[in-house]
């Protein structure tokens, strides 16, 4: 745990150098110079306490995604085993990208690409899971905190970014509006409060006397909430409340002079982001009932700006999402279903896909493009599960 907790800030730095050099190269479309016979076979499966279940009956659809073209290129329901196989061409884009997807009690999963010419053996299952109103357990598995430097004369920006687990194989749902499926106290006197698009999204979270309220669905895994408000100087020293347990607690303050005690927080060496200086602090098995008190008297003439700042956290909270993976049997990823205008799935699952592509295309970006590219994919994610939500009732 140690050492899975020590290479988070290294692995910060680490993606905000190397992520430039995976990211932004144009490249010319490489085509493939004859169709190439594929095959995929798995099966949609059924994720209980009591054990996995084949889900016969089920539609079950192969996409491709490319710089050329992207749409559905086959469908057909899962049979009585709840087996599927499709057989197809690769063509086109040699760069192009191909998936499964499945829906099931309103939330869609998808399997990762379909990179090998045949793929089997569970490589191309479907796991999928029930739904429940009742009060589930959602664990917090992290949680990273940036306190910034004061951004006008009133106050400064605080973002936080909540690693939400769901250790069940039951999706969590929300009751009535007075049972959310998460939610958490915020610092006396946050003003300004703001949910941004990503796991969750926005326009599933609700900021009410005091809290941070969530209340779109909660599949078994590792779900990032993002968040961020404004915290007045007259409520110097800021008291951050820390009402559930986390496994680790993550905090970083711009201020030469700032300090977070109280949580188990322990001071780390100091780091550099984006070429700004911060303060680390760091915790592991947090009690839940703690508070973090953090202190950051100096004015910083120049603040970190909100959008750099949500990066900076997206890409250090990506890294303990990553260790959901150990949680979870190995097969699809999940999206999940929140509430917004609706909109084609399909066509906004081909958006990511081509937005991916186009990132891994890319070679040494600016800090804009970087910013770019990861408020549009958590955009995009949002608007994916929120229209499956919306197709499918919930």
């Amino acid at each position: 745990m140690k050492a899975r907790v020590n290479v988070v800030i290294a692995t910060v730095s680490c993606l905000l150098s190397s992520i430039a050099v995976a990211h932004a190269q144009a490249t010319h479309l490489t085509v493939v110079p004859q169709a190439v016979a594929r095959e995929a076979r798995g099966a949609v499966v059924r994720i209980t306490a009591k054990g996995d279940r084949p889900l016969p009956g089920v539609w079950v659809v192969l996409h491709r995604v490319g710089k050329d073209r992207a749409a559905p290129i086959d469908s057909m329901r899962s049979d009585a085993s709840g087996q599927f196989a499709f057989h197809y061409r690769a063509s086109g884009d040699s760069t192009a990208l191909y998936f499964i997807s499945s829906s099931y009690a309103g939330i869609a999963y998808f399997t990762p690409p379909l990179k090998k010419a045949v793929v089997g053996g569970g490589d191309a299952d479907l796991l999928v899971y029930d739904t429940t109103s009742a009060p589930l357990p959602i664990n917090v598995r992290g949680r990273h905190v940036i306190v910034t430097a004061p951004d006008t004369g009133k106050g400064r920006i605080v973002l936080e970014v909540f690693e939400l687990s769901n250790d069940t194989s039951i999706t969590r749902v929300a009751g009535t509006p007075e049972k959310p499926t998460f939610e958490a106290p915020l610092p006396d006197g946050a003003t300004s409060q703001v949910a941004s698009d990503g796991d969750i999204a926005a326009e599933a979270v609700k900021f009410s006397n005091g809290r941070v309220q969530v209340f779109a669905p909660i599949a078994p895994g590792i779900k990032q909430l993002s968040i961020h408000y404004r915290i007045p100087f007259s409520k110097a020293p800021i008291a951050i409340p820390i009402l559930a347990p986390a496994a680790v607690l993550e905090v970083l303050v711009e201020d030469v002079e700032g300090n977070a005690s109280g949580a188990k927080l322990k001071k780390m060496a100091s780091v550099n982001l984006e070429g700004r200086p911060f303060k680390r602090f760091l915790a592991q098995d947090v009690p839940g009932n703690s508070v973090v008190t953090v202190l950051a008297p100096t004015n910083v003439n120049r603040a970190l700006s909100t959008r750099m700042a949500i990066v900076i956290l997206g890409i250090g909270a990506a890294m303990l999402a990553g260790l959901g993976a150990s949680l979870m049997r190995k097969g699809p990823l999940v999206a999940r279903a929140h509430e917004l205008d609706g909109t084609d799935p399909d066509d906004i699952a081909r958006k990511i896909a081509a937005l991916d592509v186009a990132f891994e295309s890319k070679d040494s970006p600016s800090n804009d493009e970087r910013a770019d590219h990861y408020e549009s994919r958590a955009r995009l994610k949002s608007r994916l599960t929120a229209a499956i939500a919306r197709r499918d009732g919930l």
